[in-house]
């Protein structure tokens, strides 16, 4: 069964900063930024920028474990789950979309986003010429299929397995480059 976005799920917007954002000494609030999004790794947390969380300033802004963010932003869409221990917010130019477990899973649907059918579909969907973008209000009545939460599950997990697997084939060229590196410059310098 095909239902909207807004159907099984709360759609907002990120954080809307005026201007650049500077990281904060002694911040304890991580920023999500488009650049940090990536469809095939998730979340990249390695260069976050970190903001002191003052006076409750961001509080309706904290993203909770499951939010699945969406980059709003570009001629790509990509989107990421947010997982446990994450204490953050998203920036504008990303929406959060806060689904509602008792109908949706966060994995099944970041899964179906990033799906290339699906990003053909959103591309038809954003407005402007210039710098592409997805309104929150065209994002909440974009359709997705419900299965059921059993067969969400099914999916989820084999997204998980297969975006393990681009991660070890990575890390497995990684080493066999450098290896294959170590023993051609060995070769090449050999005194004789």
């Amino acid at each position: 069964m095909w239902r909207s976005l807004a159907d099984v799920a709360d759609v907002f917007t990120g954080y809307p900063f005026r201007g650049k954002v500077y990281p904060e000494e002694g911040g304890d609030l991580a920023v999500i930024q488009i650049k940090d999004i990536d469809a095939a790794a998730g979340l990249r947390l390695e260069d976050l920028i970190m903001l002191r969380a003052e006076r409750g300033k961001y509080d309706r802004y904290i993203l909770s474990t499951g939010d699945v963010l969406f980059q709003s932003r570009g001629s790509r869409h990509p989107v990421a789950v947010v997982r446990d221990g994450m204490h953050g917010i998203a920036a504008l130019g990303l929406h959060v979309i806060r689904p509602n477990k008792k109908h949706l899973r966060p994995e099944y649907l970041a899964w179906f986003m990033n799906h290339p059918k699906t990003q053909a579909k959103l591309k038809d969907t954003a407005r402007g010429s210039y710098i592409p973008f997805v309104a929150k209000g065209d994002l909440a009545a974009f359709s997705i299929p419900i299965p059921s939460l059993e067969v969400q599950d099914r999916i989820g997990g084999i997204d998980h397995l297969r975006r393990q697997e681009r991660q070890l084939v990575s890390r497995l060229n990684k080493l066999l480059q450098e290896q294959t590196d170590a023993a051609t410059w060995g070769a090449a310098t050999r005194k004789k």
